[in-house]
């Protein structure tokens, strides 16, 4: 199967559109979504079989031959992966579950999604920890990053939550080296992995972290809802789900597979988008998307645009800065988003809350050169909010 606009046909996805912002909600293949489909129209054929069989814990259960299929995808130790339904729930569960007293520290980045940032706040004020964010400010290298992350480790540090791939800066950060300075003194670490599997070729047992959590459904083109935990044996005890079910004294992974009534399809639907991944070639999705990006690198530094970081901390994602003669809220930016679509059906991500106008690319497997050519037309000849 080619990549690019050819391979448009496997996604339902509007034909006029151009869609470049598969990093904040992914899009599923119609034949994953046909494989949901088939999985809730048995649930609602025999829903006392379906759930006794295919979803309450059990070794044979589809919900666990789900989760060993991604666990060997992911190179995640065995019996060491659950389903959660998205990145942010992970980890608040692994927020919610770890011990924290008053004059502990808990360590996140400038760079860090706001729902983990927000949830790190709650939990520190719970427990009266004290909230570290280590400024990570226009990083060029991996050294940058490792640089300013460990300078901020003081011996009260029990926790760091860190980044695989910022969300809004698109910049992987070097998880295995941090992990293993982390671990030399003393610190519990989580990776927000929520952009990197199937973005990056993720190897979770290399990494060495305490937790992983990963959205399948963006870069793996799961169905929305879909999403990996993963804790090492030795914290597995302790990692429990914000919901108390019938299974939460059977600790990891299976007090997290049952939580309720509920449609697990998403679920049970992962191994077809990891059937359907595969059969692109992860390799050359993951060339193809940096490809795609390294053009797009070339095509905005004509509009004066510059790119966040180096093109080598880039995967499928890069964050551009336009030139602007003043700053730009972010509400300007929304609308401009809009009038993107409205007018050119373009969808992207920009993001005004820095004051400076950023644009966020994805070069999710349907999107090609062309789709780029297009957008920078069509900013060359309407120009954006506040252009120089």
């Amino acid at each position: 199967m080619k990549l690019g606009r050819e391979a448009r046909s496997h996604w339902t996805l509007d034909p006029a559109g151009v869609f470049l912002n598969h990093g904040s909600f992914g899009a599923c293949p119609g034949e994953v979504l046909a494989a949901q489909s088939a999985i809730r129209a048995e649930m609602e054929n025999h829903p006392d079989q379906f759930f006794a069989r295919s979803i309450e814990p059990n070794e044979d259960t589809l919900l666990r031959k789900a989760a060993a299929a991604l666990a060997a995808f992911t190179d995640a130790p065995e019996g060491q992966l659950a389903f959660v339904e998205s990145t942010t729930v992970g980890i608040q569960a692994v927020l919610q579950s770890f011990p924290l007293s008053e004059g502990d520290e808990v360590l996140i980045t400038s760079h860090q999604y706001h729902a983990v940032k927000l949830a790190a706040q709650r939990r520190c004020r719970e427990t009266g920890a004290t909230l570290i964010e280590a400024d990570v400010s226009a990083p060029v290298s991996d050294d940058d990053v490792f640089e300013c992350i460990t300078a901020r480790i003081s011996d009260r540090t029990r926790l760091a939550i860190i980044d695989h791939i910022t969300s809004a800066t698109a910049l992987t950060f070097p998880v295995k080296r941090i992990a293993a300075a982390l671990r030399e003194r003393g610190v519990k670490i989580l990776i927000d992995g929520a952009h990197a599997v199937g973005q990056l070729d993720l190897n979770i047992a290399d990494i060495d972290a305490d937790w992983y959590v990963t959205n399948a459904h963006k870069w793996l083109f799961a169905p929305k809802g879909s999403a990996l935990l993963h804790a090492r044996a030795s914290e597995a005890l302790e990692t429990r789900p914000a919901i108390t079910s019938h299974y939460f004294e059977r600790g990891f992974p299976e007090a997290f597979d049952y939580v309720g009534t509920r449609d697990y399809s998403a679920w049970l639907a992962t191994p077809a988008a990891l059937k359907f991944y595969q059969s692109l070639g992860g390799a050359r999705v993951r060339a193809h998307a940096r490809d795609i990006i390294a053009f797009a690198s070339e095509q905005f530094a004509q509009l004066g645009a510059r790119g966040l970081g180096s093109l080598e901390m880039s995967a499928a994602m890069r964050v551009f800065e336009l030139p602007t003669r003043a700053p730009i809220d972010h509400v300007t930016a929304l609308r401009w988003r809009d009038a993107l679509w409205d007018k050119h059906k373009i969808q992207t991500k920009p993001d005004g809350q820095t004051g400076k106008l950023r644009l966020r690319i994805s070069a999710a497997a349907y999107v090609d050169k062309a789709d780029i050519t297009q957008f920078v037309d069509a900013l060359s000849a309407d120009g954006w909010p506040a252009r120089t």
